[in-house]
């Protein structure tokens, strides 16, 4: 009963987190369950721009708690003036980030991704 309890807790956890998590992320139950993934789309024959665009004052956190019978991990991503491209499949495109500024971007416990493209 209680290992029944802690699945259904621990996939509680992750819905809830889901949002935060945003196209990816992990969860672990020792012993019982274990999974990773992201969900994805295909982008093809596309043209991506991020221009022109002005950031201030951002800040990413992330972290994990744990206790014997669960864990749950939430990596902090900032992606600021970026393109974030995580489990899915790009051809024949073009990505551009010009002429886009970033001040005071903080990444604690996690990863700021700042007037960059980024393909997981």
């Amino acid at each position: 009963m209680s290992r029944k309890l802690v699945c259904v807790g621990a996939l509680l956890a992750s819905v809830l987190a889901s949002s935060a998590m945003a196209q990816s992320g992990n969860i672990s139950v020792p012993g019982l369950i274990s999974a990773s993934g992201s969900n994805g789309s295909t982008v093809k024959n596309s043209t991506i721009n991020v221009s022109g665009n002005s950031a201030k004052r951002v800040t990413a956190g992330g972290g994990s708690v744990g206790i014997k019978v669960a864990e749950l991990e939430m990596q902090g991503v900032a992606n600021v003036n970026s393109v974030n491209i995580t489990g899915s499949e790009v051809s024949d495109s073009v990505i551009n980030v010009t002429d886009n500024t970033a001040e005071d971007i903080y990444a604690i416990g996690g990863t700021a991704n700042v007037n960059s493209v980024n393909i997981n």
